[in-house]
């Protein structure tokens, strides 16, 4: 009988195809399904895609009911319907269309992927609906092509039994063995978590066929392992069994659904007929069975939560376990065997099309997750695990702008990573925000640096655990792929497929799958990209998927060592750089208490005992005391106190300890060691191997309490130790981090169990591999064999410039104390040149600041309080840096080296500013400096957090005045009282002059001031006090600090130049006060500058201000003071005294400063009338200019704002004729000042003035006018006659290049006594910029200014510097050009330009903000400096600051 429900479902299907072919197609009609296809598909243009969506639904629901009734067709009998069912008389058989055509059809489907996915999630009615069918056997005798030897039959069966036992190992390993079929053994090494599945799949099917070659009942066997795979339930293992049993001739088992019965994969099905269970046996043309996977996949379908519903009718869900049963003769065209290819792309298409993944590409990734869900994360269990992940914090480091690597605040943290989180430019994150998308694109490269055992490859794990568990929710990856380089196969990989660590049948699949995809929805995990070669680095399959050469869709992380990860850093594909920070100070405390003390709750309440709550500030609101104590009687929680407070006296200890292994071995140590710190990481890592190797004798029967040193071991276990040595070093040297079993030879038996407990275990590609604990434990061994090599001073030599060889070095240094002779070749560098690089002044700077500071160069503010302070110019040298040597220095402790290499250093004066340090490494700083028996004539100690400080003030203990230093700078970030006290101790005590910046921190700031004070030899002190956070203390304790103060300036002898800039949220002006009492009575202090920022006034909308000065305080300063020569009074109007009543001056000024950023004016009209006879006069406020010369005759530099034309002409009338002012800066505050009287004015002073030599003049900062075209006209003329003048500085209007502008350009070019020249380009006014909206303009303004500045005001410059062959200090500053955004004519230009200044006679140093400029030098950089080298290697390289 004929299934009529099947039927009609063919039937619906033909009309659907009648109605499409009696449509129109080509210019006739189509008859044929294709053909009614093809016009329909081919008709649909891209952008009716979208809008034809119902039809493509309806035609994948033809299709799929079209290939239910292909299966309908098998349970037919080859007899001919009597009698029309329907009008129609429905498809005829030679009318089905071949699967090719499925496919080609399905193939514009692919853009229509999205339709997948529910977007009406109230929506009830079924996207698509279907008619779900079951496959069935067809019935056919079976003529088996192997013989009936079940070896043989079972080798047949042998590759695919292995994939299909891996999915479900555990339960089959265990009814194999309960079942007696099965050894004990085999079952354990199954519950083996380091072993991947397949491999155990493998060894289990190997085992199987060894057991039935051994059986003396071979068949039997073979039938039982049968019923223990049917007993699965599993569809693939049933398939193979029942296949298995009809080759040996056994009846199927009667609970065996003949849905799960296969073909056995031996038969040769298109040749020969097909018996169906029970026997029976029909003949008929060979069939193109439809594979279970694709019928069964409108219930996967079904299952999917976010996908189309396919749903069966009544009528279908009624027959649907009827069909089940019918035997069908419908002889269907195809080839099983040939046609296999292609039902799997057919099945992989339509998965593809509802958003599955292909079956093989979803089965590997599932394995991969259950391996990466049970694999630890931290993978030994020696030394103890601490920490909560075992890796602390992570910092990612900002890439702001495209800058160089030496100058890039990223770059410069060369990896030493114990502060970073402290800097500005970075922030700290979470494990979830390392594969945070970017806005650039979801194809992110992120590299992971840190130093050795920070946790890198435990973070790797962390993150391989979160995605096998789906909770790596920032973006969805379909694969990850760990892939460590230590593993030589994967390092030396050449395609994808080889970057798979565990093999299984599905990986050539997989790996065409993601590379035919670019590696869209692929992440790589490169793990250890320090311990490949140099040209591995360069050249390998890892690196080019890295640098986005191949797979440039996928994401990678790649994991490194700080030292090896400056090539990864350059990369213009870097995504993210992220930084294992480790603990910082507070977490170690923590983690000592949570690891000694194993109670939760006991630790908990320790935590809480030390912990003090503060003031809410910026950072923390609590913190841990300086001291622990605890009442607890838990001798765990007592002697976790002990170590931290030892670690605090020990804090050259506490700083390794940011490093999660470190700390582990530390705590490990103390306890063993009976409370015992080690002083070196040398002496840390040989007590930690030697409890190691003790915890290994144990096991045999040892004396431990021998075993003292590793020098002394007993010869059983000495031998032993240096033969695992050498392997250390020998592999070291070859880069290798893993070994084979047979490398391992030549060690003795006993030795071999656990390798002294130094060595780990694991399997790569199913072969046992071998590795040391960390590769910090290889080094140290290697170290050891070095030290005790015959030729140890050679074979240090010859492996002194190799990265690889770094700790190594260190932990030899630390075992032979570098007590040769021959070592001090490599610290006595000839002239290692480690000097300050700043930007040099223009003239006028140098003319006036020379009247207020002994050393111009080092001023630390600008014109205002918030300018930067940072005036050094990026320089090669930076890098000369001997990091590693101070690293040798401390860790051999050797103080002669010391001395050695301070005389090295040229004139003694070391700069670390843009050098970040680790805590260790300021620790081998301040050793070298403690023991360089040298007086240092300048240490610039850059910026100083908290921790750094106290590590580098921990080593200073030579109380020795042999060691001294002249000049300090420094910046002390979050400092406090106690630790500013430590660091003005000797060596450091006999400071002369000190340069400080205190930014944050709790303090006392008059406390502060004395302690400066108290130095013996100093002579000048600029400090900067910023934002303190003055601790709670009564008033009286406060006062009495304050009146010491002025006691102490008062009785000062030494001091001669004192700047204080002070900016304090605490509303307390007691401390300038004492200042300004303490220096009018001082009869030494040459020079006075305070700086007091109304930070927190009615400026910043804050109600309470400070209290003013109190009155008198600035009168008894100019009446009693006699020894005042500059003074510089940058104090606003609101903190003044509220009667200001200066009568009598008797200070012998010279030199005068007043105001600043704060408004001045009350001050500037009640001091200037009173003080006659300057040389330098500094105004920020307007004043009258004749009543300035008529108190000043003689004045030699004059800073001047102008506010009104008749000002402005007053001042250029009376130089006309003025013979000694040498400087004059004018600041235009008014548009209206630029009055063409006023140009004239200025054109007549610089044609009659022969004296005056710099002239700056400068638009008010919050003034958007520029100087007019017009105006610039009345300069130049004034130029062309002007002999004198050396430098300028001017505004210019930016706009089309007019004859003005062209003009003086031109004049410029010809006035070689310029020399030294400032340009500042703002837009003109003139230009329209007239648009919609707000944000319009802006992008309108920007890109205006970017195309006038590179197409017409760069061509210039570029000109007048052919010309000008005189011109030695060039600043150029242009707004709104700080962007990467260019035009190919403008990157021309900028490189025109670049070869010009490097080219250029005379000229030493440029500034500039223009960012293309600056991308375009770091791209030619090399090429540029090899080019002047070349043609002019008598001139020094030009110094380029871009600046912003």
């Amino acid at each position: 009988m004929i299934d009529v429900c099947q039927w009609r479902a063919s039937i619906g299907l033909w009309n659907y195809c009648q109605a499409a072919s009696s449509r129109p197609a080509n210019g006739h009609h189509s008859h044929s399904f294709k053909a009614a296809v093809d016009s329909k598909s081919s008709s649909t243009t891209p952008g009716e895609k979208t809008s034809k969506l119902p039809a493509a639904l309806s035609l994948i629901s033809l299709l799929l009911l079209f290939f239910h009734s292909l299966s309908l067709l098998r349970h037919i009998l080859m007899i001919p319907p009597t009698g029309d069912v329907e009008l129609n008389p429905g498809p005829m058989i030679d009318d089905q269309p071949d699967i090719l055509l499925l496919l080609q059809w399905l193939e514009p489907l692919v853009d229509w992927q999205s339709f997948g996915t529910n977007d009406t999630p109230n929506s009830n009615t079924p996207v698509v609906s279907a008619v779900s069918s079951s496959a069935s056997v067809i019935n056919k005798p079976v003529t088996n092509t192997t013989s009936g030897n079940p070896k043989d039959i079972l080798r047949t069966h042998s590759s695919k039994l292995t994939d299909a036992v891996s999915c479900n190992l555990l339960k089959i390993a265990n009814e194999l063995h309960a079942s007696r079929l099965m050894p004990e053994q085999l079952r354990q090494e199954i519950l083996v978590v380091a072993v991947d599945d397949y491999t155990k799949s493998t060894k289990l099917v190997n085992v199987i066929e060894r057991q039935l070659k051994a059986s003396l009942k071979p068949e039997q066997y073979l039938i039982n392992i049968c019923h223990v795979l049917i007993n699965q339930q599993h569809r693939t293992l049933t398939d193979i069994a029942t296949s298995i049993l009809r080759q040996l001739g056994h009846s199927i088992p009667h609970n065996v659904s003949s849905h799960n019965v296969l073909p056995s994969p031996v038969d040769n099905i298109p040749n020969t007929p097909v018996t169906n269970i029970a026997g029976q046996s029909n003949v008929a043309k060979p069939i193109s069975p439809i594979p279970d996977d694709v019928q069964g996949y409108p219930d996967n379908i079904r299952q999917h939560k976010h996908e189309p519903t396919l749903l069966l009718s009544p009528d279908d869900a009624s027959n649907a376990s009827a069909t089940k049963e019918i035997a069908a003769t419908a002889p269907i065209t195809g080839n099983v065997a040939s046609n296999t290819n292609t039902w799997e792309k057919l099945h992989n298409k339509i998965r593809t099309v509802f958003g599955h993944l292909p079956c093989n590409v979803q089965e590997f990734a599932d394995n991969m997750r259950q391996h990466y869900k049970h694999q630890p994360i931290v993978a030994t269990d020696w030394p103890p695990k601490i920490g909560k992940d075992y890796f602390g914090r992570l910092a990612l480091v900002e890439k702001q702008d495209s800058s160089t690597q030496a100058e890039s605040a990223w770059h410069m943290l060369r990896g030493q990573v114990d502060k970073t989180v402290k800097l500005t430019e970075n922030k700290e994150i979470s494990v979830e925000d390392i594969l945070q998308p970017t806005d650039s694109s979801l194809s992110l490269r992120v590299v992971i640096d840190g130093p050795p055992g920070i946790g890198k490859t435990t973070l790797c794990r962390k993150l391989l655990n979160m995605w096998s568990s789906k909770t790596l929710v920032t973006q969805q990856y379909d694969l990850v792929l760990y892939c460590p380089l230590r593993n030589s196969k994967i390092a030396k990989a050449n395609t994808l497929a080889d970057l798979f660590e565990y093999k299984r049948y599905e990986v050539p699949m997989v790996a065409e799958w993601f590379e035919k995809r670019n590696g869209k929805r692929l992440l790589i995990i490169f793990d250890g990209w320090d311990e490949l070669s140099e040209q591995l680095r360069q050249s390998s399959f890892a690196a080019s998927i890295i640098h986005k050469k191949h797979l440039d869709q996928s994401s990678v992380i790649v994991t490194s060592r700080s030292y090896a990860s400056s090539s990864l850093l350059k990369m213009d594909t870097l995504s993210k750089h992220v930084q294992v920070v480790g603990f910082s100070k507070e977490e170690i405390s923590t983690v000592i208490i949570q690891t000694l003390q194993k109670d939760t709750k006991l630790a908990q309440e320790l935590i809480d005992e030390n912990t003090e709550q503060i003031l809410p500030t910026l950072w923390q609101s609590s913190k841990y005391k300086s001291h622990f104590t605890t009442n607890q009687s838990s001798k765990d929680s007592q002697l976790a106190v002990k170590l931290i407070n030892d670690l605090k006296v020990r804090n050259d200890i506490e700083s390794l300890c940011y490093v999660p292994l470190v700390c582990s071995m530390v705590i490990l140590v103390y306890c063993k060691k009976g409370g015992h710190l080690p002083t070196t990481l040398t002496q840390l890592y040989e007590n930690f191997i030697l409890q190691t190797i003790r915890r290994h004798a144990k096991r045999y029967d040892f004396n431990t309490d021998t075993l003292d040193s590793l020098s002394s071991l007993p010869s059983r276990l000495a031998r032993p130790l240096q033969e695992m040595c050498q392997i250390a070093y020998t592999n070291l040297a070859n880069t290798r981090m893993t070994f084979s079993s047979y490398q391992l030879q030549s060690l003795s038996e006993a030795v071999k169990e656990d390798y002294l407990g130094l060595m780990t275990k694991f399997i790569e590609y199913d072969e046992e591999k071998y590795q040391f604990l960390h590769l910090s434990i290889q080094e140290f061994l290697a170290a050891w064999w070095i030290a005790k090599h015959e030729k140890t001073e050679e074979v240090f030599k010859d492996h002194f410039d190799n990265d690889h060889f770094r700790m190594c070095l260190r932990f030899v240094a630390g075992l032979t104390r570098l007590e040769h002779e021959s070592y001090q070749q490599y610290f006595n560098i000839q002239q290692l040149e480690l000097q300050c690089k700043r930007k040099p002044l223009f003239k006028f700077q140098t003319c006036h600041l020379q009247y207020f500071y002994k050393n111009p160069k080092t001023r630390k503010k600008g014109r205002y309080m918030h300018a930067k302070s940072n005036y050094h110019v990026i320089s090669e040298d930076r890098d000369n840096i001997p990091i590693f040597l101070l690293q040798l220095l401390y860790e051999s402790q050797n103080i002669t080296l010391c001395q050695v290499l301070a005389q090295s250093i040229n004139n003694q004066s070391l700069c670390l500013d843009g050098v970040s340090l680790s805590l260790f490494d300021w620790l081998c700083l301040s050793y070298c400096i403690n023991n360089s028996n040298t007086t240092w004539n300048h240490l610039h100690l850059s910026d100083l957090s908290n921790q750094p400080l106290s590590v580098f003030t921990a080593g200073l203990t030579n109380n020795s005045l042999q060691t001294q230093c002249k000049r300090l700078e420094v910046r002390l970030d979050e400092s406090t009282n106690e630790l500013i006290l430590k660091l003005l101790k000797p060596p450091l005590y006999n400071i002369q002059e000190c340069y400080c910046e205190l930014f944050s921190g709790q303090y006392f700031p008059c406390v502060v001031l004395l302690q400066f004070l108290n130095l013996p030899q100093l002579k000048i002190l600029h400090l900067m006090i910023k934002h303190p956070f003055i601790p709670r203390a009564d008033s009286a304790y406060y006062k009495q600090k304050c009146i010491e103060l002025e006691k102490s300036i008062k009785k000062n002898s030494t001091l001669q130049e004192m700047k204080i800039e002070y900016e304090d949220e605490g509303k307390r002006t007691s401390t300038i006060t004492s200042v300004i009492r303490g220096v009018a009575q001082n009869k030494i202090i040459k020079s006075l500058s305070l700086y007091v920022s109304d930070f927190s006034c009615a400026n910043s909308g804050i109600l309470f201000c400070p209290p003013p000065l109190p009155d008198g305080v600035i009168e008894q300063l100019l009446k009693y003071n006699n020894t005042l020569q500059a003074l510089s009074l940058n104090i606003p109007d609101e903190l003044l005294p509220s009667s200001l009543n200066i009568v009598e001056v008797n200070t012998p000024l010279t030199a005068l400063e007043i105001g600043g950023e704060w408004d001045s004016t009350e001050m500037t009209l009640l001091v200037i009338p009173y003080i006659k006879g300057l040389h330098c006069l500094i105004l920020r406020d307007p004043y009258p200019p004749h009543l300035l010369f008529l108190s000043h005759p003689s004045l030699h530099t004059l800073t001047l704002p102008l506010d009104r034309a008749e000002s402005a002409i007053e001042l250029f009338t009376i130089l006309q004729f003025n013979a000694t002012l040498k400087a004059l800066s004018v600041e235009i505050k008014e548009k209206r000042v630029y009055t063409s009287s006023v140009g004239t004015s200025l054109q007549d002073m610089l044609t009659q003035n022969q004296t005056l030599k710099y002239l700056e003049i400068n638009s008010y900062r919050y003034f958007d006018d520029p100087t007019p075209s017009s105006f610039l006209s009345f300069l130049t003329t004034g130029l062309r006659h002007n002999t004198s003048l050396q430098q300028l500085s001017v505004p210019i209007p930016l706009m089309l290049v007019n004859e003005d502008i062209k003009t003086f350009f031109n004049v410029i070019s010809q006035t070689n006594n310029l020399t030294e020249i400032e340009m500042n380009f703002k837009l003109d006014q003139s230009v329209d910029l007239s648009y919609s909206s707000l944000r319009s303009i802006w992008e309108k303004k920007e890109y205006l200014v970017k195309s006038l500045f590179y197409e017409q005001v760069l061509p210039v410059i570029t000109s007048m510097l052919q010309s000008h062959t005189a011109i030695r200090l060039l600043k150029i500053k242009c707004e709104y050009v700080y962007d990467k955004q260019s035009q190919p004519n403008w990157v021309e230009q900028a490189h025109n330009f670049l070869e010009i200044i490097f080219m250029h006679p005379s000229l030493e140093y440029i500034e500039i903000n223009a960012l293309l400029l600056k991308d375009t030098f770091i791209n030619h950089k090399k090429i540029l400096i090899d080019r002047h080298k070349k043609e002019q290697p008598y001139k020094p390289l030009l110094i380029v600051k871009f600046d912003y």
